[in-house]
């Protein structure tokens, strides 16, 4: 009788998570998640990125904050306001996706998750 070879090792899975689609790298959901209305009053009131810094899109907070400075002080800060209010519904759409589960991209916008 011959010998049936025992099956490989078990390796599990790498630690890092895969990388997304079109919105680049992912970001998932945390535990507990991020309130999207804290994510929306941050990006609002807080150069229109600091909610994406805490929800995980730290590049795209960086951007807007740059962004907000860089529009606001030639129109005096209407520029920045509206920074600020784009800011603010983008990070509360993108907030409530990773409350329900879902990763959400580096660089999606408003309700295009990838």
């Amino acid at each position: 009788m011959t010998s049936v070879p025992p099956p490989p090792p078990y390796t599990p899975p790498p630690a890092t998570p895969p990388t997304g689609g079109a919105g680049g790298e992912l970001v998932y959901p945390t535990t507990p998640p991020k309130d999207p209305v804290i994510v929306l009053i941050l990006n609002l009131l807080l150069f229109g990125g600091v909610g994406y810094i805490i929800m995980g899109q730290k590049v795209k907070g960086i951007v807007a904050i740059i962004l907000c400075f860089a529009i606001g002080i030639p129109t005096c800060g209407a520029g920045a306001g509206l920074v600020a209010i784009a800011g603010a519904i983008d990070g509360y759409l993108q907030a409530q996706q990773l409350k329900a589960g879902f990763p959400v991209g580096q660089w999606t916008f408003f309700n295009d998750h990838r």
